[in-house]
């Protein structure tokens, strides 16, 4: 910098258009000097942000282009990668701050590249969200012949430098993240786009909090044509596609999104990811990488049961066991938090699914139990109470075998042993009418279920449910 003449440094500045004369004068009057150091003139610059230090250096290297691109003026690098370099620029006309993504020279005689790099920005177009990062142009620089992309600038970071800044989160702030998230993936589905490449660096934080996807450059429309779609099936992630090998679905399912969203909610409650990290592009395809997820540890996170339940749901191999859409696990998401704060505002107050078909004796049940303090469901249907748990796990379960029949029982057993997998405190109680006595013993005895025979009055149900609860209090704590 002391070699470098202060005048041409000053003559290259203003024809590049970066700094005005009068901004020169004004730096020139301040320091009290008619020629100072060049140093002390970028300082003042700088300070002043009248140049960035990015810029300064371009200059200090005699680079002569580069500063401007599509009319916005580059500020300075905010990422960069193979593909790819993303840059913060302002308008100087407007002084709107942007990002613009510039696909790198080297891959500019590459057509598919080109064609990938400009369907990235055209997806981009179609889609206006709060929970999208907004594309605001798709363009090539005449004078440069670089291909670009102009975007909303998020101040803020994305999700892994929030992770590593401050540590895993608590559940109601990473199910925020993950609601603004599924609330972008539903968008973006009912316009036909789903998103195949959901990870932590794809999600930004504004300084508000607000959650943002970015990067649909590996986008797949599931509906039309999938002419232009096979052109870059090659070019999805390679984590997409082990998941979609292992399970036997075809690319563009919208629930290998909500697989992977699964994995971001598991990784920001927990601290690492839920999948083995690997560069081994073999090893990243594996199904075995898949079928070994392991379930949200229990003794690690601090949070009602559906929590885990939904990070449970999402995370299934089996694709049917997922979220069927983005909109659904939206649902989902939302019931979850409504119940956390439920429990911060009023903690201690359980919840009882009761399957019953009299209708007289709905309305008794949930008086009854709503009078004691619990938060009642009711349904004459047992299979309503198995997708309930499955989406929104609930504390306790009575189902009356009298008018559920065969189906109750089995909805009864089925939500016990799931619970049970799934290492959640939950109590239930089946009763039975007197020709049905015998199927107690089809029943397994466990300390956190009880079967009672008709006639069997409320006092004798409610009391039956404390002692359940008790007893799962006292129970050690699963290793």
């Amino acid at each position: 910098m002391d070699n470098f003449d202060p005048a041409a440094f000053r003559q290259q500045a203003i024809k590049l258009g970066l700094v005005s004369p009068e901004q020169f004068d004004e730096i020139h009057e301040e320091l009290g000097q008619r020629n100072p150091p060049l140093q002390e003139v970028l300082r003042l610059l700088e300070r002043k942000a009248y140049l960035t230090p990015w810029q300064s250096g371009k200059l200090l290297k005699g680079d002569a282009d580069g500063f401007f691109l599509g009319g916005y003026r580059i500020l300075y690098k905010i990422a960069s990668g193979s593909f790819g370099r993303v840059f913060r620029a302002d308008d100087p006309s407007s002084g709107r701050v942007v990002a613009i993504k510039v696909l790198r020279r080297r891959w500019s005689d590459n057509p598919e590249r080109i064609g990938l790099f400009e369907r990235e920005g055209n997806v981009g177009l179609k889609l206006k969200h709060d929970n999208i990062v907004e594309v605001l142009a798709v363009s090539k620089d005449p004078a440069t012949n670089q291909y670009y992309i102009v975007m909303e600038f998020v101040e803020g970071s994305n999700l892994r430098e929030r992770l590593r800044a401050q540590g895993r989160m608590d559940a109601d702030a990473a199910l925020k993240i993950v609601e603004d998230a599924a609330a972008g993936l539903a968008y973006a589905y009912s316009r036909g786009v789903t998103h195949r490449d959901v990870k932590l660096t794809n999600i930004l934080i504004s300084t508000q909090g607000t959650a943002k996807l970015v990067d649909f450059g590996l986008a797949q429309f599931y509906a039309g044509s999938n002419k232009e779609d096979e052109r870059y099936r090659m070019e999805r992630t390679v984590d997409y596609a082990g998941l979609e090998r292992a399970t036997g679905v075809k690319p563009g399912d919208v629930r290998s999104d909500i697989f992977f969203l699964g994995c971001v909610l598991y990784e920001t409650l927990v601290g690492r990811s839920p999948i083995e990290l690997t560069k081994d592009r073999n090893a990243r395809q594996a199904a075995l990488r898949f079928q070994q997820v392991p379930p949200l540890p229990f003794e690690e996170v601090r949070a009602p049961a559906p929590v885990f339940a939904l990070v449970d749901t999402m995370l299934s191999l089996d694709p049917k066991r997922r979220f069927q859409t983005p909109s659904q696990l939206l649902d989902a998401v939302r019931a979850a938090r409504r119940d956390l704060e439920g429990r911060t505002a009023g903690a201690g107050q359980r919840s009882v699914y009761v399957v019953e078909g009299d209708e007289g004796l709905q309305e008794r049940l949930r008086a009854g139990f709503k009078e004691a303090g619990y938060r009642v469901m009711v349904s004459a249907d047992p299979t309503r109470a198995l997708e309930r748990y499955r989406q929104q796990p609930f504390d306790a379960l009575i189902v009356d075998a009298r008018t559920a029949g065969e189906d109750g029982r089995l909805v009864f057993q089925h939500i016990l042993a799931e619970a049970a997998l799934r290492q959640q405190p939950f109590v239930s109680i089946l009763m039975l009418g007197k020709d049905q006595a015998d199927w107690a013993e089809r029943i397994t005895p466990t300390k956190n279920s009880a079967v009672l025979v008709r006639p069997a009055n409320f006092k004798q149900l409610r009391e039956t449910l404390e002692g359940l609860f008790g007893a799962v209090a006292e129970a050690p704590s699963p290793t």
